[in-house]
């Protein structure tokens, strides 16, 4: 193999490798956990009380719904933390609509698979178990609760929802009655995305091996001769 053979070699798998590595840095930035507050859009933007939410949080790929004639439900500042408890922080969203028409089920849907889901919630008058919240990979439940997993404290309306479940893509709570109930601070964390075709190369490159990393220097070295031969 010739010098030249070498070079062009080891500059192919310096760009698979810079690639690669590029790759990794965007995936590590995307696994941290989102929040949707219900307080502000995710461009930052303020969500003002009363505001319908269906699709804001496209750019977080979630959906929201209602039923199907109560459909966007609406934020909500009427749940302070001294009446609602320290879970709550600012709105949060209720199961009804502007126009105050309720629906018995908040449906939550994410385009990409997600576990690590918590948010809390508010049942009002409502105890926690005549709320029922379920989570779905696909047509698949995978999680199913009647109650929090925690309460702060007895006084307090709010409970944390923890779900245990991996790959979910649509959450849903539904209420035994038109009684109002919302939630606030939804957290979940998008699962790692499969390889894509525009990465396939990437991902089955051939890591050079000590050998291949010695032809490297060789060619770095041969690469310094010719530059000096040609001034």
């Amino acid at each position: 193999m010739t010098f030249y053979k070498i070079i062009d070699r080891t500059h192919s798998t310096l760009r698979t490798l810079i690639g690669a590595a590029g790759a990794l840095l965007a995936i590590s930035a995307a696994a941290g956990p989102l929040t949707i507050n219900f307080d502000t859009l995710p461009d930052g933007t303020t969500l003002p009380n009363n505001s319908p939410v269906d699709v804001q949080y496209l750019a977080d790929d979630v959906t929201i719904s209602g039923s199907t004639t109560v459909t966007p439900i609406a934020t909500s500042d009427d749940c302070a933390p001294s009446r609602c408890g320290s879970l709550i922080q600012g709105q949060i969203l209720e199961n009804w609509n502007a126009k105050g028409a309720r629906t018995q089920t908040i449906t939550i849907s994410f385009a990409d698979p997600v576990s690590d889901i918590s948010f809390a919630f508010v049942p009002f008058g409502l105890t926690g178990d005549k709320v029922s919240v379920q989570a779905f990979a696909s047509d698949n439940q995978v999680f199913q609760a009647m109650a929090g997993t925690q309460r702060v404290s007895a006084s307090d309306l709010s409970y944390l929802f923890a779900i245990d479940a991996d790959g979910v893509t649509r959450l849903q709570l539904s209420a035994r009655s038109m009684w109002v109930f919302g939630l606030d601070n939804l957290t979940f964390t998008l699962d790692d995305p499969p390889v894509s075709a525009s990465n396939a190369a990437i991902d089955s490159a051939p890591v050079p091996e000590p050998g291949s990393l010695a032809l490297a220097g060789l060619a770095f070295a041969a690469l310094g001769l010719s530059r000096r031969r040609a001034r």
